[in-house]
Order: C-alpha cells, then structure tokens, then sequence
C-alpha cells in the first residue's frame, strides 16, 4: 500500500510520484511501504510561525485593506493552518491526485500535475486570517460572516504571492472556489479562465469537505457526497469527465 501525506491509497490508483523542490513527494522505505515527507511539501516549505505571517500581512496593502474594508482584526491563526495541513489539505491533495490519475490520457495531457498539487496543498492558506469565530461556528454562518469567510481564497492567493509559489498554482488557489460560468467567487480576471485543473481541485476540495465532519456538520457518506456532487454535473459547474474520474477514484 501506497502513503501520501500517511493517507493510504489503493494500489489501483496510479498516483505518480512528483517532485515539488528537490525531493521527491514518495518515496518507497526499505520495507516496501511509500512514505511520505513533509520536507517536500510546499506547504510546509511555506509555513511561517505566527509573527512572521503577521509580518508578511502587514508588508502587503492588500490584505490590510481587505481586512480594514470587512473589519477584521489582525490575528494569525496558525494553530488552524496547522491543523488543516494534517487533515482537510491533505485529504484535498490525495483526492486531486485520484481523479488526475482516473482522467483519459488526453485530459492529462492539459494539466500540470506538480502546480496542481502544490495549489491543493495550498488552497485554503488564507484560513489562516479569518477569525476562528467565523471558521469553527457552531452553526449556519451570517450573510456577513460568509462574506468574510469568502475572503479565505484572496487573502491566501496575496499571502501566496510573497512567497516565490508560480502563477498557475496562485490562480488555482485564488480561483479554488470559482466555476465555469463564473458564478463562485472571488470575481474573475479578464486574464483567467477556469480550466480541467481548477475544475479537479474544486471537486477534490468539495468532495474531502463533504466527506469530512466540521463543527457545524456530520460527515457524509460517499454516496451522499457523490449525489451532491452530481447535481453540480447536471448545473454545469464541472464537467462529466471529472465527475466520472472522481466516482472512479472512490
């Protein structure tokens, strides 16, 4: 059996093994086992301790604005990043990389599966901004707190981008929650089109959350998440090939 990030994968899942800095992201152990390292995990190459996020904050204007715009207070909460790289990043990672790996050579052919993982890895970095009050309510979020929690993905694309981390994945990042006809959020740019890769992380994205339990919901079984999921086909958010691909891979 096969571990990315110690989450065990089916052998009959090809999930190739990449490279992210100079190491490799799986490696095989003496005892046959795939193991995994955080120490090629971009994520952890980009984690900062929590004065030096609040550093990084505060050297760009656009994450103070949009914090001063929505008044919300400059507080890092690294304890929460930290917690989401052991689970719901990780799971997101894994997940992406099973549907790649269930797509027909042709769809593959137009993705990048590196940038790909490091943008599945990062997605949700802008959690680390969001006030904790907001992130593990207890309960259905205010028009106004799903306004601020909205603001995860900007906020984690311009921290991002101090970082020396490529455009691609800083789009995928940005634009995680955004769908083909450009009815999620943040608004698009003129110089953006959602692809086959953004369409995979957001269905990895969906289908790890809904799978997952959270402080205001129980967790889904597969076939639950599968039927969510395939009403996004039957709206047009994501194309039959990547939904085929997700049911393949679960």
């Amino acid at each position: 059996m096969t571990f990315i990030y110690n989450t065990p994968v089916l052998n009959n899942i090809n999930i190739p093994a990449i490279r992210f800095r100079s190491n490799p992201a799986v490696y095989t152990d003496a005892s046959g086992f795939g193991r995994d390292s955080f120490n090629s995990n971009p994520l952890n190459d980009s984690f900062k301790d929590k004065n030096s996020l609040t550093a990084l904050a505060k050297s760009n204007p656009r994450v103070m604005n949009i914090l001063k715009e929505n008044n919300i207070p400059l507080k890092v909460n690294a304890e929460e990043l930290e917690k989401l790289k052991q689970g719901h990043l990780l799971d997101t990672r894994v997940m992406s990389a099973k549907i790649y790996s269930s797509l027909p050579k042709e769809l593959k052919e137009n993705i990048n599966l590196a940038d790909l993982q490091q943008a599945s890895m990062l997605h949700d970095y802008g959690k680390v901004l969001v006030p904790e009050s907001i992130l593990n309510k207890n309960g259905r979020l205010t028009p106004e707190e799903k306004k601020i929690m909205e603001l995860h993905s900007e906020l984690g694309y311009e921290l991002l981008k101090q970082q020396g981390v490529n455009e691609n994945v800083l789009n995928l990042v940005k634009y995680h929650h955004q769908t083909a006809d450009g009815s999620g959020y943040p608004a698009l740019s003129n110089s953006y089109t959602p692809d086959i890769s953004s369409e995979i992380l957001a269905t990895a994205d969906k289908y790890s959350a809904l799978r997952e339990k959270r402080s205001y919901k129980d967790a889904m079984t597969r076939e639950e998440a599968l039927k969510v999921i395939r009403e996004d086909v039957n709206s047009g958010l994501i194309s039959q090939e990547v939904y085929d691909a997700l049911e393949k891979a679960v």
